[in-house]
């Protein structure tokens, strides 16, 4: 499984590592990666899921090392994501008119793709290690559902 993040102030990496680790305990092969280094064209097309732990910047904007992958994914057409297996983990701050804003734009595109959706978002505010037990079992749930059929 690889975990993708996206962040400005490290939040979002920390939070990644934290979802990672708790996912291992599982017993699932986690890998943990900057969304930078990644473009929606390179993820796994079937088989392995990708979770998105992603910070939003501004106004609903995405950290700067997410701009290029988000900006590519626009460019996609509807179907070239079919068969991949994603959730996404928003972090956001209330405070803000779009919170979780960018985490809400990323699912979306995602599932216009075509990517196939195993838990439903978790939108966190600055205290975004709140959520983190309760997601990170929602997905655990739905790949043993999604793997046990």
């Amino acid at each position: 499984m690889l975990v993708l993040f996206a962040t400005m102030t490290g939040n979002a990496e920390d939070a990644a590592e934290n979802i990672a680790k708790r996912l291992r305990k599982s017993g699932h092969d986690v890998s943990v990666a900057n969304i930078e280094k990644h473009t929606p064209q390179s993820l796994p097309a079937r088989g392995e899921p990708v979770l998105f732990v992603v910070s939003t910047w501004g106004d609903g904007e995405p950290p700067d090392e997410a701009i290029d992958f988000f900006g590519d994914l626009e460019g996609l057409a509807s179907g070239d994501l079919d068969g991949l297996l994603y959730s996404v983990y928003a972090l956001g701050d209330s405070g803000y008119d779009e919170f979780c804003g960018f985490g809400r734009k990323l699912d979306a595109g995602l599932e216009a793709k075509g990517a196939v959706r195993i838990a439903a978002r978790a939108e966190a505010d600055i205290d975004y290690e709140e959520f983190i037990e309760d997601w990170t079992n929602d997905v655990h749930a739905a790949l043993e559902d999604q793997f046990a059929a």
